[in-house]
């Protein structure tokens, strides 16, 4: 199982808003994580949707942790974020060639697989990966 690039990215930057625990631009972002800024538009249009930051606007604007963020489970975020979790073939929505198909029990051996990863994500939140803020990422 191998999540997006998104998906990591919008770990990252939870994390590193958690981490500052104040306002930060795209572009503060971007130098501290090596992310680059196209692909933190992105990333933060999602999070702001789905309510995981505050978009603030004007002068002294950026983006910043919803408080309610710091609480929630990695496995919520992580099912937001990543697009799809077809780990093969099969799992997929367009149609399957595989030979197997129908007689096959390794997708469900492969989705009991899935959630479990998932269900291991369900008690660890993101408050409890941060680093503490003490912590420099200059």
């Amino acid at each position: 199982m191998r999540l997006t690039d998104h998906t990591d990215y919008s770990l990252r930057v939870l994390m590193y808003l958690n981490q500052i625990n104040k306002n930060a631009t795209l572009a503060e972002i971007s130098r501290h994580l090596k992310i680059s800024r196209n692909n933190l538009i992105k990333v933060s249009n999602q999070l702001s949707k789905l309510g995981y930051i505050v978009s603030n606007r004007g002068r002294n604007g950026g983006i910043s942790l919803h408080p309610k963020t710091k609480k929630m489970s990695l496995k919520e975020i992580i099912s937001n974020t990543e697009e799809s979790f077809s780990i093969a073939e099969c799992f997929s929505r367009q149609k399957s060639t595989c030979t197997f198909l129908h007689e096959c029990k390794l997708k469900k051996s492969l989705s009991d697989a899935l959630h479990s990863f998932l269900d291991s994500l369900d008690g660890t939140t993101l408050d409890s990966i941060t680093p503490n803020s003490s912590v420099s990422l200059v």
